[in-house]
C-alpha cells in the first residue's frame, strides 16, 4: 500500500549515517556563534547604559596634607560646571578593589601613591569642553587629568558591532552548509533509490508522496543531531557563565544570557531542522521532475 511511510528503504543509505553527526555539528557550531552575537550585543548595550554620559577625573598624587583639600577644590568646581549633575570622589577603598585583579587584595598595605579619581556623571544633553574643563582644573590642582569614556566608548562600539556582525554572519554560513550537506545527501539517495521512485510512480505515487517519504527520514536524524548539538552548545555557554566571571575577574561583562535570548537560542535547532526538511522536499520534486 502506497500509504506507507518508509516506502523508500532509506534506513540503509551510507550518505544518511552521517547526516545526524553533521548536522548535530552545524547545530553546535551555529548554537554557539549565535550566543556570542547576543552575548556582544547585550555587552555593548550595557557598556552603552554604563559608561554614557560619564567622565573620570584624576588628581595625581600629591602631599597628604594637601591632597583632601585639592580633592574638595576640584569637587567644588566640577559642581558648577554646566551640565554636570554628579560628583563623587571614590574613596581608596574602591580604587583598591580596581586594581585588585592586578595587584592583588594587599593593595592598601602596600602603600602605593595613587592618584585621587572624581566619578562625574554628566547630562545627556550637555556639550561639556573637555579641554577647557581640563584647563580650569590644572589652575586648582595642576597635572589633573580628564577621561572622557565617549572616545573609547565609540571605539568599543563599533568593535562589538563588527564582532557581532561576524558571529550572526558565521552562524548564516553554518545554515547554508548544513543546507548544502543536505541537498548532496537527498541526490544521493534518489540516486541509489532510483528504481524504488520509479516502482512507486508507476503504481501512482506523485512526487509529493516520494518527498516525505525523504523529509520524514530526513526529520528523525536531523532532530537527533540537532538536539544533541545543541545541548552540547548550551552546556558549553553554562559553563561560561559560571566560570567566566571568575576568570576574567569583573573586567567583562557577565557572559549570561537573558530569558528571551535562551528563548531564541532554543528555537535555532528547531528552524534549523525546518530548514534542512523544507530542503529535503525542495530537492526531491526539483530532481523528480527533471527525470520524469
Amino acid at each position: 500500500m502506497i500509504g506507507q511511510v518508509r516506502d523508500v528503504p532509506l534506513s540503509g543509505d551510507p550518505a544518511s549515517r552521517y547526516l545526524p553527526w553533521t548536522v548535530g555539528l552545524l547545530v553546535f557550531l551555529a548554537t554557539l556563534a549565535f550566543a556570542a552575537g547576543m552575548f556582544l550585543a547585550s555587552a555593548g548595550d550595557t557598556w552603552r547604559q554604563d559608561l554614557s554620559g560619564t567622565l573620570t577625573v584624576q588628581i595625581p598624587v600629591s602631599d597628604k596634607a594637601d591632597r583632601l583639600e585639592q580633592v574638595n577644590a576640584v569637587a567644588e568646581l566640577l559642581r558648577t560646571t554646566p551640565g554636570v549633575v554628579f560628583v563623587r570622589p571614590i574613596p581608596d577603598a574602591e580604587i583598591a578593589v580596581l586594581l585588585e585583579p592586578w595587584l592583588g587584595k594587599q593593595v592598601l598595605e602596600l602603600e602605593l601613591p595613587m592618584p585621587d579619581l572624581i566619578d562625574v556623571s554628566v547630562a545627556r544633553a550637555a556639550d561639556i569642553d573637555i579641554a577647557a574643563l581640563s584647563a580650569r582644573l590644572a589652575q586648582v590642582a595642576p597635572g589633573t587629568v580628564v577621561d572622557d569614556h565617549a572616545i573609547w566608548l565609540r571605539r568599543l562600539t563599533e568593535f562589538t558591532l563588527i564582532a557581532e556582525t561576524i558571529s550572526f554572519a558565521v552562524m548564516i554560513v553554518i545554515l547554508i552548509s548544513a543546507v548544502a550537506t543536505v541537498v548532496f545527501t537527498t541526490r544521493t539517495g534518489l540516486a541509489i533509490h532510483s528504481d524504488v521512485v520509479e516502482v512507486l510512480h508507476l503504481i501512482g505515487a506523485q512526487d509529493s508522496y516520494v518527498a516525505r517519504q525523504f523529509q520524514n527520514h530526513t526529520l528523525r536524524l536531523a532532530s537527533a543531531g540537532a538536539a544533541v548539538g545543541f545541548l552540547l552548545g548550551a552546556g558549553i555557554i553554562w559553563l561560561a557563565h559560571v566560570y567566566g566571571g571568575k576568570l576574567s575577574g569583573g573586567l567583562l561583562p557577565e557572559l549570561a544570557l537573558g530569558p528571551g535570548q535562551w528563548a531564541l537560542l532554543a528555537a535555532l535547532p528547531v528552524a534549523a531542522v525546518l530548514l534542512v526538511v523544507l530542503t529535503v522536499g525542495i530537492t526531491v520534486k526539483r530532481v523528480l521532475g527533471k527525470m520524469m
